[in-house]
């Protein structure tokens, strides 16, 4: 597995959680043609957020200065 840096989990987080938001708007729009497609792609996105918290989790030291999962994930920074 190669090297990251806790920075990088923590933009990769906030970047997969923005195409979820994305997706899941589109999948409310009328006009939206191809929602297997769409669901299939916020599956693998929503394993992919899975991933990024258990990594971002290990990471992740008390204290210091990145905030806790569910803040993140929330936006209450």
């Amino acid at each position: 597995m190669a090297n990251l840096e806790l920075s990088t989990v923590f933009v990769g987080i906030q970047a997969v959680k923005k195409q979820i938001e994305y997706y899941e708007g589109l999948m409310d729009s009328e006009t939206v043609l191809d929602k297997p497609e769409i669901e299939e792609l916020l599956l693998s996105l929503d394993l992919a957020l899975e991933n990024l918290k258990d990594i971002y989790n290990s990471m992740r030291i008390e204290g210091s200065n990145y905030p806790e999962y569910e803040a993140l994930i929330n936006g209450d920074l």
